[in-house]
């Protein structure tokens, strides 16, 4: 079982795992996005609430029924031949840990025997995992956006993969251990609240972007690897060209050394860029009309002190022009920001 989250999930984590028996047959993995230079906390938090042991994952441990392993921070938690893997690889969806590795590398070694839940959370890290996780026969679980604190995860795993169950958090658990007791394959019906929280529903085909082969999740990803075609994007990370896939009505894009994006996450990614761009423009045009006054008032030729002083006065210009246009992305971005961010709305 393998579990991904973002803001608004540790209350969900811990509502499922407080509710799971002592000997729940299955092994579960846990990843939640935290910033790299912050401990997690959250295996002691889930071990606490609940009948089941969890620990921070190490890299090769073997893997055991009735346990929670739980990524650490700067490092994403895979599956490999049975085994835990710790890495710190490329960057996906901005995120280290993030989501979709896991459930990639969970739906290449068990197939069907995989239970994706993708819980509360913003962009869409986690979407191309449950994909896999489906497409390979197992079984997607996306909590119902109507019951999280942040619903763009949700709805973003809803559109691009088609879960056979959207469920209130409290849930959850009775549907894991019925699932689990059912066996190999599992019992899949859909949920009657699918319709309702996602507007429509989209009929998946199967495409081999988000099925890799063994290895290609641990390692760096070439173009040769699927279908997918040079895009005009640069990676925002390492600046090499990002390839472009498509999986059905869902597109994400990965560079040659394997930082990889959703549209949501990349969007994010670039406008970050962007303002860095625009701070360094800033800085440069300021820095060159302080050198640019220095020398003049140095000088001792009228009209080199005049045309020196002129065009610190059209770089001071630039520079608060360009420092207009942050603040005032920043004043439109602001009332969306506000309107997203309050809970009792997402709530109800």
């Amino acid at each position: 079982m393998v579990i991904g989250g973002s803001a608004g999930s540790i209350q969900s984590l811990e509502t499922i795992v407080s509710s799971l028996p002592a000997d729940f047959p299955a092994s579960i993995f846990v990843v939640v996005h935290i910033p790299a230079d912050y401990p997690s906390m959250l295996p002691s938090v889930l071990s606490r609430v609940g009948p089941l042991q969890a620990s921070g994952a190490t890299d090769l441990e073997p893997i055991h029924h009735g346990h929670i392993y739980v990524a650490r921070s700067d490092h994403h938690l895979l599956i490999d031949d049975g085994r835990v893997r710790v890495q710190r690889g490329p960057r996906e969806n901005r995120h280290r840990p993030a989501i979709d590795p896991l459930f990639r590398t969970a739906a290449r070694e068990y197939g069907p025997r995989v239970i994706g839940i993708v819980l509360s959370g913003l962009q869409d890290d986690g979407s191309a995992g449950l994909y896999a996780v489906k497409q390979r026969g197992g079984i997607a679980i996306v909590q119902d956006p109507r019951d999280t604190l942040w619903d763009e995860m949700p709805r973003h795993a809803l559109g691009y993969a088609s879960p056979q169950y959207v469920l209130r958090t409290d849930e959850i658990p009775a549907h894991l251990v019925e699932l689990v007791q059912a066996g190999e394959p599992a019992m899949v019906k859909k949920n009657p609240r699918q319709k309702k929280a996602n507007g429509k529903n989209h009929k998946n085909k199967h495409s081999s972007q988000g099925l890799e082969e063994p290895g290609v999740n641990l390692e760096a990803a070439t173009a040769s690897e699927g279908e997918g075609t040079p895009s005009v994007f640069a990676c925002p990370e390492c600046h090499g060209v990002l390839w472009e896939f498509k999986d059905d009505e869902m597109v994400h894009f990965r560079c040659r050394v394997g930082h990889s994006y959703g549209t949501e996450s990349l969007t994010t990614e670039l406008s970050a860029t962007s303002e860095a761009a625009l701070w360094a423009a800033v800085r440069a045009l300021e820095e060159k009309a302080a050198m640019q006054r220095r020398v003049a008032a140095g000088s001792r030729q009228e009209p080199l002190s005049k045309r020196l002083l002129d065009q610190s006065d059209s770089d001071d210009s630039n520079a608060r022009l360009i420092r207009d246009m942050i603040f005032r992305r920043d004043a439109e971005l602001e009332p969306e920001l506000s309107a997203s961010e309050d809970p009792e709305e997402k709530i109800a």
